[in-house]
């Protein structure tokens, strides 16, 4: 633990009597010109910097430009359809389709895009998007 020991005050009003006061001094004006290595030093971090940036930039747009031309191309062509195996139902798929939640619009949407027959073995079903 430290401690600060002060001095009485009145000591203290003493000593400042005896002590000058600080002035603040200005240092003549620099006239010196930078070298021309200082130049080349600089114009290199410049340059340096410029190209840093510039390939920073080509990789954003190359990026953005890659990613949405493969999110294109991974796209399904066409709706996805599944054949009907025994036991499925229009609820058994729709919960395939969308897991969780309230499945009756899911149901409903299967219905309306297959014809709303009964469901047999074999069925092509066209699964909502």
């Amino acid at each position: 633990m430290a401690a600060i020991a002060w001095d009485r005050i009145e000591e203290r009003h003493d000593r400042g009597a005896e002590r000058a006061s600080l002035e603040l001094v200005a240092g003549p004006p620099s006239h010196r010109q930078p070298t021309a290595s200082v130049y080349r030093r600089r114009r290199l971090v410049a340059l340096v910097v410029g190209l840093a940036l510039l390939a920073a930039a080509v990789q954003l747009v190359s990026g953005a430009l890659f990613s949405s031309a493969s999110a294109g191309a991974s796209a399904p062509a066409g709706p996805t359809v599944v054949t009907a195996e025994a036991g499925d139902s229009y609820w058994s798929l729709a919960a395939e389709v969308s897991p969780g939640g309230d499945l009756r619009s899911t149901v409903d949407a299967l219905v309306d895009a297959n014809g709303g027959g009964d469901l047999h073995v074999g069925d092509r079903i066209v699964l909502p998007e």
